[in-house]
């Protein structure tokens, strides 16, 4: 019986140890209000709970510029990062031509030193006419990633890996799980890779529109959809059968301790 009952304590530790790791994969960087520095890179604006307005610093011959950077991500590249970024776009925020950049940048770590900057992955989008045009300069292809003719909050993902000693970026835009463009992984050109560690920072890089851009915090509910846009269906399910299956082993082990 001690036998029955410590398998069915391990079982449980063990699933329960699997599933919080499973859940925790999509457990992103929060880009909250209080984690944005301005400085000299321009301001920052609480426009509700959910929506931070990032503005650029003048520059009276170049329009908006350099804007506030955030930190707050810890990942590293050994692990592999992938970074999502929430990004509101509406038309009637921008004039024709007006851009911002995001850009994530990496690390370096030298023996007896801090951490440095190494290199980074820059992505424009700009409105064209009646789109919202990306592209990013380290990207091999000549055609945008993506364009966009819909107002909405838009996924930014980053992915960046560290493979032969080289370092590789992956840019995808998504609406709600849908993605609308994509680059290839493409290795970064750095001179050295082999001191490349971390995660250095999410910086608004460049922003030459008036209005800003606004980062939300948390993905809101996709317009029409009570449906919570950060719980996937499969990690649902892994939970309610964590609950399942560990009543049934607490009601077997009370059953056991009775009859003992």
């Amino acid at each position: 019986m001690r036998n029955i009952n410590k398998f069915y304590k391990l079982s449980i530790f063990f699933i329960s140890l699997f599933l919080v790791t499973v859940l925790q994969v999509k457990a992103l960087t929060v880009w909250k209000y209080e984690d944005w520095q301005t400085k000299d890179y321009g301001t920052k604006t609480k426009v509700s709970s959910n929506i931070t307005n990032l503005k650029g610093e003048k520059d009276e011959d170049e329009g908006m510029k350099k804007g506030p950077y955030n930190k707050a991500s810890k990942a590293k590249l050994s692990d592999g990062i992938t970074e999502e970024v929430y990004v509101g776009l509406d038309f009637d925020n921008y004039k024709k031509d007006d851009l911002f950049e995001l850009s994530i940048a990496i690390n370096k770590k030298e023996d007896n030193k801090d951490s440095e900057y190494l290199t980074e992955a820059v992505v424009m989008t700009q409105r064209s006419n009646d789109k919202f045009v990306l592209t990013a300069g380290w990207d091999k292809s000549d055609d945008p990633i993506a364009t966009i003719d819909a107002n909405g909050v838009y996924t930014y993902r980053w992915e960046f890996k560290k493979e032969n000693n080289k370092i590789k970026v992956k840019f995808t835009v998504l609406d709600y799980g849908t993605v609308l463009g994509t680059t290839d992984f493409v290795e970064l050109e750095v001179a050295d890779s082999s001191k490349a560690t971390d995660f250095r920072y999410l910086w608004a890089c460049n922003i030459k529109a008036d209005y800003g851009v606004d980062i939300y915090t948390e993905l809101p509910p996709k317009p029409g959809s009570t449906e919570n846009p950060g719980t996937s269906d499969i990690n649902l399910w892994l939970f309610l059968g964590l609950i399942a299956f560990g009543g049934t082993g607490l009601i077997y082990l009370n059953k056991s301790k009775a009859n003992c």
